[in-house]
């Protein structure tokens, strides 16, 4: 299931790796022959910025904008991006896809929503900050919702294609604390559990077996 918690994770992640921009590109490692494909389809978006994408984005993670939704969508449990024509349409196709949106000004507080302007989309991840590919010379970028340095957004939308999940994973930990995502994102990979008594205790100090029983956990999942 893929699911608003996730999206943010993956988001958060393909910040964190510094992935790059390159338009058509949906979450491949990018190679030459992958940006001759590209330059091909899409000269007029690509041409311009050749030398910068080679000597910034080739061996990297890339996407465009619609285009890191769609790497979540379509990447498995393998870490493998495996193209699907259902789900592959433009930002504006996206928004118009939607059955639940609206005006920014009326945005829910819920991670994991799309942003969106005429011809570009984005992931609102909660506090005011939005995850979004924004151009060749930026990669994929946190920036504000709205005020200096945002995007100028018009409109919200719940991604048609995911689940959006509402319920706290655990009844001590919700939507208002600080890590709410990245708790819900690690119970959701089986990095952590609870206790028996459905409480995270996000406060306690972690032990060094649980440190060791979380790393281990990421390595497998790593190697799979």
């Amino acid at each position: 299931m893929k699911t608003n918690i996730d999206l943010v994770a993956f988001a958060e992640k393909a910040v964190n790796e510094r992935w790059g921009y390159v338009y058509g590109t949906f979450g491949q490692v990018l190679t030459e022959t992958i940006l001759q494909q590209k330059l091909k389809q899409y000269p007029d978006n690509i041409s311009p910025y050749l030398s910068f994408i080679r000597s910034n984005w080739l061996g990297k993670r890339t996407v465009d904008c619609v285009g890191l939704i769609k790497a979540y969508l379509w990447t498995n449990d393998k870490g493998e991006v495996i193209y699907d024509p259902k789900t592959d349409v433009s930002a504006n196709t996206m928004y118009l896809k939607a059955t639940v949106k609206g005006p920014l000004s009326e945005i829910p507080e819920k991670p994991g929503v799309l942003v969106w302007r005429n011809g570009h989309i984005g992931v609102y991840v909660g506090n005011g900050q939005v995850i979004e590919a924004k151009g060749t010379k930026y990669g994929v970028v946190k920036t504000p919702l709205t005020g200096e340095g945002s995007n100028r957004w018009t409109n919200w939308c719940l991604c048609p294609f995911i689940d959006y999940l509402d319920q706290s994973p655990f009844k001590d930990v919700d939507d208002s604390h600080w890590a709410y995502d990245y708790i819900a994102a690690a119970k959701e990979l089986g990095l952590i559990v609870g206790g028996s008594d459905g409480l995270f205790r996000p406060d306690e100090p972690l032990t060094r077996a649980q440190a060791a029983t979380i790393i281990v956990k990421l390595y497998r999942l790593w190697l799979c």
